[in-house]
């Protein structure tokens, strides 16, 4: 009998503790912010050894602002995902597909074609271009 509850709090205690040992690492938690013009966007990032997730609030005149959840993969030196987020004064989320470049500090935009694939938005390949990005986050010192 007590060889059993050892034997069980043994393969809980392995279970618990093997699960979450990769995820737990995380490589880097920063925060980032763009300003074009009157708009302004903030971007956290955690980042994990090839995941990412954060979250990107976009702030424009008049109060209009959209707040979103992204998360995806590290590719090289590319991070590439998606973005869910709420349009101003909707009820109902939206997805759409992000792209980052890492050049340096700074992370830049991309843009390209978007495709929809089962539902699930992404860019389409080699369409994908940070020659004039749209926002050049830059790191916010603490």
């Amino acid at each position: 009998m007590r060889l059993n509850i050892l034997f069980s709090l043994l393969c809980i205690v392995f279970f618990i503790t093997s699960c979450n040992q990769e995820r737990s690492k995380i490589q880097t938690e920063k925060d980032f912010i763009s300003i074009v013009d009157r708009d302004t966007s903030r971007l956290h990032l955690v980042l994990y050894k090839d995941r990412f997730h954060g979250k990107i609030i976009n702030t424009k005149p008049g109060g209009y602002i959209v707040k979103g959840e992204i998360n995806g993969k590290i590719v090289g030196d590319t991070l590439e995902g998606d973005n869910l987020y709420t349009p101003f004064k909707w009820a109902n989320q939206k997805r759409a597909p992000i792209v980052l470049l890492k050049k340096g500090e700074n992370y830049l935009l991309g843009n390209g074609i978007v495709s929809i694939h089962l539902g699930i938005p992404h860019f389409m390949p080699g369409s994908i271009n940070f020659d004039n990005p749209k926002h050049t986050y830059l790191p916010v010192q603490n």
